[in-house]
């Protein structure tokens, strides 16, 4: 410590502009949060919770909403994986929306829901394309259960699904419940580099449960009661929409790791970016529809939680910017080169820490290890990132977008056959 202080030259010996070096240090200090500080801190919280003692035996009526638009591709398989999940078939319901599909869609559906057996399959029907919310909002009118679960046509359900989320809402406090996606083609460059920001999600998700509640849960897969919320048909990210809507009106979003999603993440550059452009825009608009509830830190998820997981990370580029600028007030190698040296160390300390004991909560998720992550790989990932949040601000700004959704053609292709999730300490209900 006491050479770091000595290679800092003091304020009075240089015309440096005090609060530009202020100002730099605050900013760096709220990216390293973002980036390695609160993903350790919910880490930690991950580490210790237990989960919740599940009641196996609480098994209540699921209504499962799949939206559809032109998913003559995937619908059949969809159908029939869903038809597959390990629960009471008198249990649950399937609901096909579909949103004026001009495709074999509606005819493949129809075909099925005229096959006999369990569990009731349905098609619902929009005359034109509103978006997903209106889709929802259109099958949960019809639904017959009071909890809904909505996924996408070209999504896979791990057969467990419905059976590890239904105990949750045993739970008076419990509004919704958010299942784990897994990237189903991680052997290709990109969706690799995407299969770190979902583990992150893991993470993440699973420590803000633990502390109060989940930032949000996934639209590939993502429950709650029917009574207490609606999609609004405005929003982008109606997922992240109804997880603040429900946290608003006093009830928790639960994290449920073991209910496991999978889905083919965009295989090219202008796939990715059209995906996770479309995710930055819906946080952005999120954020201004609900700025006076999350500006009011009365409770652990407008203090910490929602700022650390999406607020702040929404305006890093900005951030990086100013730190730019604070350099070039500053105009002092010295103090520049100093600043540098310290965040830079405090951040990969962080990140060390993180690295080191990630595996630890994938191998009591999976019972295996998972991969080493490439920093380099990581570097790269986080600065397409920030180049993304500033193409959604230009959008957001210049009002350049819709609530309809843009299918990725590399996304709807097959996954394949779907592994069952082994869990060693029980058998599934059947």
């Amino acid at each position: 410590m006491l050479g770091i202080s000595a290679a800092i030259p003091p304020l009075d010996v240089y015309p440096v502009p005090a609060l530009a070096l202020i100002a730099v240090y605050a900013l760096a200090l709220l990216l390293i949060w973002v980036f390695a500080g609160y993903p350790l801190l919910m880490l930690r919280f991950a580490l210790v919770h237990k989960g919740i003692d599940k009641n196996h035996s609480f098994q209540p009526f699921f209504s499962i909403l799949v939206p559809t638009y032109n998913e003559e591709a995937v619908i059949e398989q969809r159908i029939q994986n869903l038809r597959a999940l390990r629960y009471p078939k008198d249990k649950y319901e399937i609901l096909v929306v579909d949103s004026g599909s001009s495709d074999a869609t509606k005819s493949i559906v129809q075909r099925m829901c005229q096959e006999d057996g369990a569990p009731r399959t349905k098609l619902i029907c929009e005359d034109q394309r509103r978006g997903k919310a209106s889709a929802i909002n259109c099958g949960s009118a019809q639904a017959a259960g009071d909890l809904v679960l909505v996924t996408d046509a070209n999504s896979r359900f791990d057969a467990n699904v419905l059976a590890e989320l239904g105990p949750h809402f045993e739970k008076a406090e419990i509004g919704g419940v958010g299942g784990r996606y897994v990237v189903s083609n991680p052997d290709n460059p990109l969706p690799a580099a995407e299969q770190f920001y979902w583990r992150l999600e893991d993470v993440l998700r699973t420590g803000e449960s633990a502390l109060d509640s989940a930032c949000l849960f996934q639209g590939e897969i993502s429950a709650w009661r029917k009574s207490i919320v609606e999609a609004d048909p405005a929003m982008i990210g109606e997922d992240l929409d109804m997880s603040i809507a429900i946290r608003k009106k006093g009830y928790k979003v639960a994290f449920e790791p073991k209910a496991i999603c999978y889905e083919p993440s965009p295989s090219s550059f202008a796939e990715q970016l059209t995906q996770k452009k479309r995710r930055c825009l819906g946080t952005i608009q999120n954020i201004f529809k609900h700025w006076q509830y999350l500006f009011v830190p009365r409770d652990w998820y407008r203090l910490i939680i929602f700022p650390s997981h999406k607020g702040l990370l929404m305006f890093t580029p900005f951030m990086f910017v100013g730190i730019v600028l604070g350099y070039i007030l500053i105009w002092n190698p010295a103090l520049v080169l100093s600043h540098i040296f310290i965040m830079s160390a405090l951040f990969l300390i962080l990140l060390f820490f993180y690295l080191q004991f990630v595996p630890r909560l994938q191998r009591a998720y999976d019972g295996t290890p998972r991969k080493k992550v490439s920093l380099l790989r990581l570097a790269m990932y986080v600065l397409f990132d920030e180049y993304l949040l500033l193409l959604a601000w230009r959008d957001f700004l210049s009002r350049r977008y819709s609530v309809l959704w843009e299918k990725i053609d590399s996304t709807r292709e097959s996954v394949g056959p779907v592994e069952p999730y082994k869990d060693v300490h029980r058998k599934p209900d059947r």
